[in-house]
């Protein structure tokens, strides 16, 4: 019965290990000027990820050290990877600050990882706080399939500088992101919904990869600051209405 259990506990980790290829292999692929198979494997490593944490559950052999292992691949992939990925394609021409400015997902990416394990309670968690770090990684690495896809080259680079910097930053902050909806024949209204927007941008990638990636992975950035806005607005308006309340 441990047997079982411990190689069941193997098939995550697998996962992860290829996971953690695909980002040190796309290292290599940008170095070598070879952008567009280096961004996809940003993507593939992304699916990996949520197939190794998958499984994990499915398997009952999620762990402490399957956490700590599955951040540390994070690191190569969706940290040190897209970091390379925007230097070589973009910011090697900036001499020593495009240097500093690709080095910013890597950093802020390791710093966000770092608040997810110490603040860690169980394995099960309702939303993200801050942008996980995949989405920021593949919106980096679809930001250039898309721009050499339509131009064959990556233009609007202060638009990619920018964007770089938001998504970087998003992943430190405290703002609220969905996670994947529960595929469950009893689930609620809301979480159906989550389901057929998952189910329907699925379905936009697979048909048109290089398109909408891109567009889906950048409304998904955006979905969070929307969220937060509505929400900043909505709770000022309830302590307005108290302060009103109070005074009559």
């Amino acid at each position: 019965m441990a047997g079982s259990r411990v190689r069941a506990g193997l098939v995550p980790s697998f996962f992860t290990m290829a996971n953690m290829f695909c980002g040190y292999f796309s290292i290599i692929l940008a170095a070598g000027q070879h952008f567009i198979p280096a961004a996809w494997l940003i993507v593939a490593a992304g699916i990996l990820d949520t197939l190794d944490g998958k499984l994990a559950r499915l398997t009952k052999t999620s762990s402490p050290f399957g956490v700590q292992y599955d951040s540390l691949a994070d690191v190569v992939s969706f940290g040190a990877a897209p970091a390379a990925l925007s230097y070589f394609v973009y910011f090697q021409q900036w001499g020593t600050i495009g240097l500093l400015v690709s080095f910013i997902p890597l950093v802020f990416g390791s710093l966000r990882l770092a608040r997810f394990n110490v603040r860690l309670k169980g394995f099960d968690k309702e939303f993200f706080e801050g942008l996980p770090i995949p989405a920021a990684a593949i919106t980096i690495s679809t930001f250039v399939i898309f721009a050499y896809h339509f131009w064959h080259g990556l233009r609007w680079g202060k638009a990619f500088f920018f964007m770089l910097l938001l998504v970087s930053t998003l992943m430190i902050t405290n703002i609220r992101y969905e996670k994947m909806p529960n595929f469950s024949l009893r689930t609620s209204r809301g979480n159906r919904i989550k389901i057929l927007i998952v189910v329907v941008g699925t379905l936009l990638i697979f048909l048109f990869p290089q398109e909408s990636f891109f567009p889906i992975a950048i409304i998904y950035v955006l979905s969070g600051i929307v969220r937060a806005f509505f929400k900043l607005f909505s709770d000022d308006e309830v302590v307005e209405n108290q302060i009103q309340g109070t005074q009559e």
